[in-house]
């Protein structure tokens, strides 16, 4: 890396330094006002918000990341352009994509780091949080019920479990129906009195199996049954279904694959599993609209840098909200309403880009 490559990337990340502060700082402020009164009724002390705080910090800064790169961009290179330094790279023959080049790399390797960080750390930094939160900050019993009651949960192979009530410690179902569907079309069902946990796996008692075809409904009645195949633990069934946008990539893409094995509908799920590709990409993209205002604006202070960082921001985060609101109705397909936001303005980066060399 050359010299001034590195002089322009440490002004750069010197800036994003102070943008992710800024945003970051802001974003806790404003979730302090709003939890306020739950802090004050239930007497927290001072060290349980700070620790809830501290673990919520690596999520919030993957939020407003795209907004800081922006940001610092504009910074950077504004400021470069009105002490004539851009000038200077200029007449030494660098032109856009010269300067620009540091910054795209930068952001692209950004970019797989808020990948892996969301896949690999938040999800258990997000469930310990929560857990914070609701037993220390709420004073909620975090251990739920010994028995749940009219649960249903998605299971493997295309089978939906409905049950009545489910003794945990016990390991004990109540009024079981296992639905079966097999091409968005019900194969079959079993309806049980009660179920138990027997040497590794589940034991039905008292109930009928139900076969369904094109020539129509068999039945048969039994006293006690075995299921091959059945994959289910108690602990399965111990906790709540885990909500989707928690889980990882590859997790969700497995909870997809079990909603389509059941027949259900997966539109929004697909919508947030290409998601998790595309938000991150996101600050590539702002990267290249920064680079491209900042050389072709160069009299900008701080405060149109920060105006305009912002302005582009939400207005961003407006069309990724749209696309998903639209891919969750099923209005536009997954794919295009995850990458919504990323096509309108990486089109409108690459016109700028365009513009930005032309000009120079």
């Amino acid at each position: 890396m050359k010299l001034l490559d590195r002089y322009v990337l440490r002004e750069t990340l010197k800036a994003l330094a102070a943008g992710l502060v800024f945003f970051v700082s802001v974003f806790i402020v404003v979730d302090i006002f709003e939890k306020i009164d739950t802090y004050l009724d239930n007497q927290v002390p001072a060290a349980t918000v700070a620790s809830y705080y501290a673990m919520s910090i690596p999520g919030i800064a993957l939020q407003v990341l795209p907004m800081a790169m922006l940001l610092s961009c504009l910074v950077a290179l504004g400021q470069l352009g009105r002490t004539n330094e851009l000038t200077a790279m200029r007449t030494a023959g660098w032109g856009p994509g010269r300067i620009a080049a540091p910054l795209i790399v930068t952001a692209a390797l950004l970019s797989g780091l808020a990948f892996l960080v969301n896949e690999v750390a938040l999800p258990d930094l997000n469930a310990r949080r929560l857990r914070l939160y609701r037993a220390d900050i709420k004073k909620e019993n975090v251990e739920g019920p010994k028995v749940r009651t009219n649960l249903a949960y998605l299971g493997t192979g295309g089978r939906m479990f409905l049950i009545r009530s489910y003794d945990i410690e016990r390991r004990r179902m109540k009024e079981v129906v296992i639905q079966e569907v097999r091409d968005n079309t019900l194969a079959g069902r079993i309806d049980a009195a009660t179920a138990t946990w027997e040497g590794g796996h589940w034991v039905f008692h008292d109930g009928y199996t139900r076969r369904f075809d094109t020539h129509g409904e068999t039945a048969a009645r039994f006293t006690e049954l075995t299921i091959p195949g059945l994959r289910e633990q108690p602990a399965d069934f111990a906790e709540a279904e885990e909500d989707p946008k928690a889980l990882s990539y590859w997790e969700l893409e497995h909870y997809i694959e079990r909603l389509s094995q059941s027949g259900s509908r997966v539109q929004k799920y697909l919508v947030e599993l290409y998601l998790k590709i595309s938000f991150p990409l996101t600050n590539l993209v702002v990267v290249v609209i920064g680079v491209a205002l900042a050389l072709r604006n160069r009299r900008g202070g701080l405060a149109i840098a920060f105006g305009l960082s912002v302005f582009i921001s939400f207005l961003y985060y407006a069309f990724i909200r749209t696309g998903q609101a639209l891919g969750h109705n099923g209005t536009i397909p997954p794919l295009l309403a995850a990458w919504l936001g990323n096509i309108v303005f990486g089109l409108l980066a690459l016109e700028m880009f365009r513009r930005a060399r032309r000009g120079s």
